[in-house]
């Protein structure tokens, strides 16, 4: 398998191959309509508003794909090597039963858990870098993807002219998810899915309850056209029936689709329920917790550790496109000699907790100070939860034209980026892009003031 990403750097956001007079008018054209562009978007009321998505080869986004999917097929295998059902891997994994209560541990480590990922990924050098590979169901952003490419593509169609690029959305993440929702679950037509919203961990702008379950529509009309009765709710709406079922507003529930993580929602009736429901069998879920347990970091640090073991095909793709990855601590064991290595290579390492999602806890080595690194260091060290040590990869930055939201003045700016292709059914869909802002950190999360955008597909070179 050929990997991306020119040797000599070449970026990989197709806008810097533009001619300048096409990205100009893009630029002019998008400064004046932006508010089409993000109307209604949640998390989208910042200072700064992105003038343009970012354009992403076709043949490199069918690669990325294809290496997305191999790595995945890699961090199984590296957990079967370990552990025969998911139940094992968690005790290897030593995750706290009481963080996921949704896991399934009888469930078989084979591929039916790789049905829901979307991989976080960082150019350096113009080479693509697997920072975090994301197993779950309850990965979002698939609406603001489809929404986003959507609308920038539709913009800008009016504009384009001779010598403009052919571009064109991926094909739609809420789609592809809801095909495999139906299949993988094997749902019927007409059976009752329900979406439950949550207050803990909720993207920038959704923290109301309605706008939240208003937000989900789009999701809701994508269920149907799958053949579905499909809706959103509170939690707390779903109400456990004497034989073992839920049931919303008297209706009995078939499937649920989970988006939240259920550790970090405040105790409460309609969670109890779902709980008992989904370890009795009597619903369905995409997805239980069962493939999140794969997304751990430390599985990362297995392809690491087992590299010799591989293929000499796939031991090249691990070491080009996954950064380093090692093991640094567990409750109560800590490995030393790895420790002393972390407190003299500040500036080359980010520290994660294994387990953690959002961007919680990380923190990267070469924006911390001498006292903060070693701070943080000692806490991983004495955390209930594992820690890894990863190679800091230098991200690309891609030039990003914004819109001041008070001002209307435009600004360039270089910005790091994050590209994340969804995989529903192993099969490629939307790309949720996130990037900084003008003066932005490195931390790239939504939680971190970084801004959700999407990727629009351009065929051919200009």
């Amino acid at each position: 398998m050929a990997a991306i990403g020119s040797e000599a750097g070449a970026p990989v956001d197709v806008w810097e191959r533009f001619p300048s007079w096409i990205r100009k008018e893009i630029t002019e054209y998008a400064a004046g309509r932006i508010g089409e562009v993000n109307d209604g978007v949640s998390g989208a009321k910042g200072t700064w508003q992105p003038l343009r998505p970012l354009y992403l080869d076709r043949s490199g986004y069918e690669q990325l794909a294809s290496i997305s999917w191999r790595l995945m097929e890699l961090v199984l295998d590296a957990c079967r090597r370990r552990a025969r059902t998911v139940g094992e891997l968690v005790d290897v994994l030593r995750v706290p039963r009481a963080d996921i209560p949704l896991v399934c541990e009888a469930d078989p480590l084979d591929e039916e858990l790789l049905v829901s990922a979307r991989p976080d990924i960082i150019y350096s050098s113009g080479v693509p870098m697997f920072v975090e590979i994301n197993i779950d169901g309850a990965t979002g952003g698939t609406h603001h993807a489809d929404l986003l490419a959507r609308r920038f593509c539709d913009l800008l169609q009016g504009r384009a002219g001779d010598g403009w690029p052919a571009f064109g959305p991926p094909p739609s993440a809420v789609d592809a998810r809801f095909s495999v929702i139906r299949s993988s679950l094997r749902l019927s037509d007409g059976d009752h899915v329900v979406i439950p919203v949550f207050s803990k961990g909720t993207v920038p702008g959704l923290e109301d309850a309605k706008i939240f379950q208003d937000w989900l529509a789009p999701m809701c009309e994508s269920g149907a056209r799958h053949g579905m009765d499909t809706v959103a709710c509170s939690l707390d709406d779903l109400v456990a029936e004497n034989d073992g079922t839920i049931s919303l507003r008297g209706r009995r529930v078939d499937a649920v689709f989970r988006l939240f993580q259920p550790v970090d929602q405040p105790a409460g009736p309609g969670l109890t329920a779902l709980v008992r429901a989904v370890h009795s069998g009597a619903v369905r879920m995409h997805t239980t917790e069962s493939p999140w347990v794969l997304g751990d970091k430390t599985t990362l640090a297995w392809l690491w550790a087992d590299r010799d073991r591989l293929a000499e095909d796939d031991r090249i793709l691990v070491e080009r496109h996954v950064p380093w990855t090692a093991l640094l601590s567990t409750p109560g064991t800590v490995d030393d000699e790895l420790l002393a290595y972390a407190r003299a290579r500040r500036a080359e390492l980010v520290l994660k907790p294994s387990n953690g999602y959002g961007g919680s806890g990380v923190v990267v080595g070469l924006s911390a100070s001498d006292a903060e690194w070693d701070a943080a260091l000692a806490d991983a060290a004495h955390s209930r939860h594992p820690y890894v040590l990863q190679r800091f990869a230098e991200p690309d930055c891609m030039e990003m034209p914004f819109s001041h939201v008070d001002t209307g003045a435009v600004e360039h700016a270089r910005v790091p980026f994050v590209v994340g292709p969804y995989l529903f059914g192993g099969k490629a869909s939307g790309v949720l892009v996130r990037h900084g802002v003008p003066g932005s950190g490195l931390v790239l999360n939504a939680h971190h003031g970084a801004l959700m955008n999407s990727a629009v597909l351009v065929d051919g070179a200009c």
